[in-house]
């Protein structure tokens, strides 16, 4: 086999492997939040990052969040959407629909899901997941030329 041809398959493989790692790892995560009966509904994630918001000190990488459960659930949860929403299929497409330029800090991912929690509330989805990716969709568009 060509050295070139098995470099390139070599390419391709490997952002696969890194979207089942992390694919497997966020099963994880989920898997465990759900036993632990962290978060039960959008609502209720949106309640404790607001608490989170209300209680954040600092800015950029530097922000100090309050020590409760909820603020730490939403921390935690969304530091997950947060690495989820680089993911990509094998075209380039990203699988949230949510393309945040790589500079964005947790804390502007928290609050991009609080307002769009308030200004949704009559009909936010009870699935947190749906939740999630629907604010950051709106707050983060893909452009469509690149393909993401």
């Amino acid at each position: 086999m060509n050295p070139k041809c098995r470099a390139t398959s070599r390419q391709r493989k490997l952002p696969m492997r890194y979207v089942r790692v992390l694919s497997i790892g966020l099963a994880a995560t989920v898997a465990f939040a759900w036993s632990a009966g962290a978060v039960e509904n959008a609502h209720e994630l949106a309640g404790y990052c607001q608490s989170l918001e209300r209680g954040a000190k600092g800015a950029g990488r530097h922000v100090y969040i309050p020590g409760t459960r909820e603020a730490l659930t939403c921390w935690g949860y969304m530091q997950a959407m947060q690495d989820l929403s680089v993911l990509a299929d094998e075209n380039g497409n990203r699988i949230m629909g949510a393309c945040p330029p790589q500079q964005t800090t947790t804390l502007q991912l928290i609050r991009s899901f609080v307002r769009y929690a308030r200004a949704h509330r009559s009909e936010l989805p009870g699935n947190a997941v749906v939740a999630v990716f629907r604010a950051l969709r709106g707050a983060y568009p893909c452009r469509a030329e690149h393909g993401d």
